[in-house]
């Protein structure tokens, strides 16, 4: 379960507390007031109001609430023990200057959840309530209005809600504006996150998180016997274009390579650019008898393509190798590299692939 989830539990667990003292008090109340234990509404109410929160508590605890806007529900549960205590004082008039403090002991459940609005909403909700209280009271037991002494309770309820209005407003600019602190942070951990692993030429995973997820695939490989592959890819001679052409078409180059690469592997592969003019590919579930069709494929569409502004013709060297058992991650990626070696050795513009299988032969 979430710390969320079990913070909104542990604030209707205070919640259901306070209804709970407010009832043995009102049961005390009763027993002094009559000389008898309250009648069976009493006991229905009370039955109401465990259902209803049991319920409540559910549906939080299961995790659907948490796909609301308020996962909390302060809403549905303050109007619930607004209501509960009404009915309380219905049931005996004589409680009610008691009992109406209940009113007051429900506001602290929305001050850090409901808005502004929201605090004005169950403000009038509790004195449409109250309303009706005193109007029942009017039919039942007239002889306990005094005029005087209800606009004084009147004023005193209005004014703490009010005053719990204001709170809760205060509460909401504070929450809202470390909300969007909080968001912005957010963004810029994982900006940051994202700058850690990303190549800032090319937009390609960087050497950092190649090695990480090459461990995750020979985990993987271990576990469940897949295979995989890893290429390392070259431009053969790079540094002519740097020299004759400069750093910026250079960049262009690395740049339109990283896109070909980019779109030539699967999702589940893994592109990134290992440093300088290098590239490696991680090509997942794959042998090398089905990789060798890939990295032609990749050596042709960088054959046929025209780089940068200038349109130049380039040419990449590749060597790959397939993930033996057991191995460590750099053995794999040592033989790929010396693959590769091979491939520039034996004049560059080929594929080479582990156990002299060789491709592309120019």
């Amino acid at each position: 379960m979430g710390q969320l989830r079990k913070d909104i539990l542990r604030r209707h667990s205070l919640a259901a507390a306070g209804v709970l003292l407010f009832s043995i008090l009102y049961y005390a109340g009763f027993g002094i007031e009559y000389g008898t234990s309250p009648n069976a509404w009493f006991g229905a109410m009370v039955l109401f109001y465990l259902a209803v929160h049991g319920v409540t508590v559910w549906y939080i605890y299961s995790g659907r609430a948490m796909e609301t806007a308020d996962p909390s529900m302060t809403m549905p549960v303050m109007a619930l023990v607004i209501l509960y205590m009404s009915g309380l004082m219905i049931l005996a008039p004589e409680l009610r200057g008691v009992m109406i403090l209940g009113y007051l002991n429900i506001m602290p459940f929305g001050v850090f959840r409901l808005s502004g609005r929201g605090f004005i909403g169950i403000s009038l909700f509790t004195v449409f309530c109250y309303s009706l209280v005193i109007f029942s009271t009017h039919y039942s037991a007239s002889e306990l209005l005094v005029p005087e002494f209800e606009v004084v309770i009147g004023v005193a309820l209005m004014t703490s809600l009010l005053v719990y209005a204001f709170i809760g407003r205060e509460f909401f600019i504070l929450r809202k504006a470390y909300g969007e602190k909080n968001s912005e942070l957010r963004r810029a951990l994982a900006r940051i996150e994202e700058l850690a692993v990303t190549d800032e030429l090319t937009g390609l995973n960087n050497r950092r998180y190649l090695l990480k997820t090459l461990e995750k695939q020979r985990a993987l490989s271990i576990r469940q016997e897949i295979p995989f592959v890893v290429a390392f890819i070259d431009i053969d001679y790079f540094k002519r274009v740097n020299d004759e052409y400069g750093h910026r078409i250079g960049d262009q180059v690395l740049a339109e390579l990283a896109h070909l690469l980019r779109v030539s592997v699967r999702e589940i592969d893994l592109a990134a650019r290992y440093g300088g003019e290098e590239f490696v590919l991680l090509l997942s579930g794959l042998n090398l008898e089905a990789a060798s069709g890939v990295l032609e494929r990749i050596r042709v569409s960088v054959e046929n393509h025209r780089f940068s502004e200038v349109e130049l013709e380039q040419r990449v060297s590749i060597g790959g190798a397939e993930y033996h058992p057991d191995e460590a991650s750099e053995d794999v990626l040592n033989r790929a590299d010396r693959m590769l070696y091979e491939a520039k050795r034996l004049g560059r513009n080929r594929v080479y692939l582990e156990g002299a299988q060789q491709l592309s032969l120019h």
